[in-house]
């Protein structure tokens, strides 16, 4: 009897030991596991806060990197922002323990015609495709599929500067070094030329588009070229 009585005291103690080990070894990692905290620079289209949770879990691999005692900002930080569609991340840790992140995102400006489709920004940076509600971007379409996109990007980023074209710019082909522009109102193809003197085209353009408006003899030209100074040279073919 007595030996029964001291294996089950001594299971009891085993047990307790073994309770009390995992309950500090719980209370440890939970003290040293960092709370993640996302704020984005301005509203995003692309990422959310789920979003970013995923990425931070496909970054790190597992839970035990998001340790204060493990955590490598630098690294971390490189790897967020080696996501296309971050712009710049910033993190840091707070006194209470709050990992927190601060996402800005890249801002689409046109949707290049590919397979697959992509996005680029203001400076030419490809990120993926996505579908967004009630929002219209211009298309642009080249038959060079490893073309650096930062001088598309910048001629559109001027283009869309202007009230009128912002609404009006539909798609945008660059063809043997010329791009050629497409209206939304207006059936003609614009012939752009190379990415220069933009403005001077611009206001060729609105001209012509104004004087289209009310004289119908206009609406017979197919095509018109803004590539020549001071002029618009307008063809029915």
């Amino acid at each position: 009897m007595k030996i029964n009585k001291s294996i089950l005291f001594l299971i009891t103690m085993i047990l307790l030991l073994g309770g009390c080990c995992w309950f500090a070894q719980y209370r440890y990692q939970n003290k040293n596991t960092l709370k993640i905290e996302v704020s984005f620079t301005h509203a995003p289209q692309l990422l959310n806060t789920l979003a970013v949770n995923k990425l931070l879990t496909q970054k790190l691999g597992s839970k035990s990197s998001l340790m204060k005692d493990s955590l490598d900002l630098n690294m971390l930080e490189i790897q967020l922002n080696s996501t296309p569609e971050v712009k710049n991340a910033e993190i840091f840790v707070q006194p209470e323990g709050v990992l927190s992140l601060q996402i800005t995102e890249r801002q689409p400006l046109f949707k290049v015609v590919s397979d697959p489709p992509f996005f680029s920004d203001a400076s030419g940076a490809l990120f993926a495709f996505q579908t967004l509600d009630s929002i219209h971007y211009p298309e642009f379409y080249s038959s060079t599929p490893t073309l650096s996109m930062e001088s598309t990007a910048a001629l559109i980023s001027s283009l869309k500067t202007d009230p009128f074209l912002a609404r009006e710019l539909k798609s945008i082909r660059l063809e043997k070094n010329q791009y050629h522009l497409h209206l939304k109102s207006y059936d003609f193809q614009v012939v752009f030329g190379t990415p220069d003197r933009v403005q001077e085209k611009i206001n060729k353009l609105k001209m012509f588009c104004a004087f289209q408006n009310v004289q119908d003899s206009l609406k017979t030209f197919q095509k018109i070229n803004l590539s020549y100074k001071r002029q618009v040279v307008a063809s029915t073919f």
